[in-house]
């Protein structure tokens, strides 16, 4: 029997172009061949094997990031703004004196209940 997967959800959907990758995918799978290739095949011989494999691993890390990671429903570029904006801007906090606020709410609430109490005992809301 022929079977069709249907996400759940409508953003779960991931429309597929080649061998189940996506254009992104295919976009940044050809520009890392496209820099690294070249860099191989003419950096071999003058520079450093070691050397040369690690040039080549940190420059297609960020293809492959590009491409493939999502991180909470962010691409990668929207992840690295909100991690580098987080941690190396400035943050703006917010102060907040939760005592001063805890006590108004409970002086509110008690305000509340005598006036409450006040009625019952005029007589304007009969007591349950």
């Amino acid at each position: 029997m022929i079977e069709v997967k249907i996400p759940a959800e409508i953003k779960a959907y991931k429309s597929k172009l080649i061998a189940g990758l996506s254009v992104r995918q295919i976009a940044a799978i050809g520009g890392a061949l496209a820099v690294c290739v070249p860099l191989g095949v003419f950096g071999y011989g003058r520079i450093d094997s070691d050397t040369l494999t690690w040039m080549i691993i940190l420059i297609v890390a960020p293809f492959a990031g590009w491409g493939f990671m999502t991180f909470k429903d962010m691409k990668f570029e929207e992840f690295m703004k909100a991690f580098l904006a987080f941690n190396f801007l400035p943050q703006r906090r917010v102060y907040e004196d939760t005592d001063v606020n805890l006590f108004s709410a409970l002086q509110e609430e008690i305000i509340s209940l005598d006036v409450t109490q006040q009625r019952i005992d005029n007589g304007e809301i009969e007591e349950d």
